[in-house]
């Protein structure tokens, strides 16, 4: 992700990335190394951001809570980490070593406007690559606008133990489970994924269905008032 301020720009990923765009602008000169401080402070801003958009404004920070992590422990999920707070220790896929790869998953959700189509052209990638969170995830995503739940949500899961604080794969997979009738399971993901996505109506309205068909009705009425 790229993140302006001022005369600088930030790329946050495994091998971040920082230019002053005054004095070099083709930003050719990564200063990631020689203005620590900077840096520092430039990946603090994203991340504040990030937290505004998804609705973690005040909460201090996105990512998942003990308890939510060993909700998640508890539901098969392993290796699950908190994301780091230092800019220089972002983990995962870094977009310049496999761009393409991430151009081509992208492409096939953008331009494919059946499932059958971008599903064809995701899962040689996934094959290659198992532990790229956006294959997976965009796996899951058109397998379940086929209609095929229960392969969807195996490639969400995956999704998730690549990035456990992802609100929109916590929702997809939720929303999958809904169809298979796996009502506790979905409300783990779903509890999330409003938490991280407190305007998103769909969310509130799953998370209210997946109360009512455990009994709780009371905990679905505030749900469903707040998807309205």
């Amino acid at each position: 992700m790229v993140w302006r301020a001022g005369k600088y720009l930030y790329i946050r990923a495994p091998k971040p990335e920082l230019y002053d765009l005054t004095a070099d602008l083709g930003a050719a000169h990564n200063l990631a190394q020689s203005s620590k401080a900077t840096l520092d402070t430039m990946a603090a801003q994203l991340d504040n951001f990030d937290r505004r958009f998804s609705g973690q404004a005040g909460k201090g920070s996105a990512e998942l809570s003990s308890s939510e992590m060993q909700k998640l422990a508890s539901l098969g999920y392993v290796g699950l980490q908190k994301s780091p707070a230092s800019a220089a220790a972002v983990s995962g896929t870094d977009p310049k070593d496999k761009i393409a790869t991430a151009n081509k998953v992208t492409e096939a959700a953008r331009d494919w406007p059946k499932p059958d189509l971008a599903i064809a052209a995701i899962e040689p990638v996934v094959s290659a690559d198992p532990n790229l969170y956006l294959a997976q995830y965009t796996l899951g995503v058109e397998l379940a606008r086929k209609g095929q739940y229960v392969e969807a949500a195996k490639h969400l899961h995956k999704a998730i133990e690549l990035q456990p604080d992802s609100a929109w794969a916590n929702y997809e997979i939720g929303a999958c489970l809904l169809r298979t009738g796996d009502f506790k399971t979905a409300i783990v993901h779903l509890e999330i994924a409003t938490g991280r996505l407190p305007a998103f109506a769909p969310a509130h309205l799953s998370l209210a269905e997946a109360y009512e068909h455990t009994g709780r009705t009371e905990d679905a009425k505030r749900e469903r008032s707040k998807g309205q």
